[in-house]
């Protein structure tokens, strides 16, 4: 079985969860990119609650596939995010150990959104230890653009769906089986819980942990 859905920025845990559920997971980043969507931001804790951190992208890109899409290189947004990430979490027990991984992220160009999100996917696939193949529906053959042709060429139509894409994937043909999420309350750095941050948040407060933290709330076929 595997999912398909379009790369977000540091995903929050649902995402890192079905990642843990499917024998294969492909990061659609040439679905078209949907603004309002966690393709371009996330979520962090902080001392008020939470905050966004958002990748700034120029004009007119909501018809363009992902992995084409521009960001704006003339603002400060990388220098942004690295501070908001250092100092939401420099206090929690994990970030020192996972800055030398971390920190290098910001400290590259990103012309494009599409390599910019299938890192920070990789990257907390990564370090949160997790055995479960990626792929970038891009470096598939000939780039497959929808559900269908990626079903195609990956040879399977049996699709690990979460309840938000389920009809639509069941209409472009494919066997689904639901994927339920309820979000675990776990400790933050901040006093009381806020669900909906990034699995950065798990990872930086857990460590080694964080993997079998965030899948606790997940729940196949129900």
């Amino acid at each position: 079985m595997i999912a398909v859905r379009p790369p977000e920025y540091f995903p929050r845990l649902p995402y890192m969860a079905l990642i843990q559920e499917v024998d294969q997971f492909v990061m659609a980043d040439t679905f078209e990119y949907s603004r309002q969507s966690f393709q371009n931001r996330t979520r962090l804790r902080n001392p008020d609650g939470w905050q966004w951190v958002t990748i700034p992208l120029r004009a007119h890109q909501h018809n363009r596939h992902i992995a084409h899409v521009d960001i704006d290189q003339s603002a400060p947004w990388r220098r942004k995010h690295w501070r908001s990430f250092a100092y939401n979490y420099r206090s929690t027990p994990y970030f020192e150990y996972f800055e030398p991984d971390w920190k290098p992220i910001f400290e590259r160009d990103w012309e494009r959104l599409g390599a910019l999100t299938v890192t920070s996917v990789e990257k907390l696939h990564d370090l949160l230890g997790l055995s479960t193949p990626l792929t970038r529906a891009s470096e598939l053959e000939g780039a497959p653009n929808t559900l269908e042709k990626i079903m195609e060429v990956v040879g399977t139509r049996e699709l690990l769906s979460p309840p938000e894409a389920a009809d639509a994937d069941r209409e472009a043909g494919a066997d689904v089986t639901v994927f339920q999420y309820e979000t675990p309350s776990y400790r933050q750095n901040f006093s009381g819980f806020e669900p909906g941050m990034s699995a950065a948040d798990v990872l930086f407060n857990y460590g080694p942990e964080a993997r079998s933290i965030i899948a606790e709330g997940a729940r196949v076929g129900a």
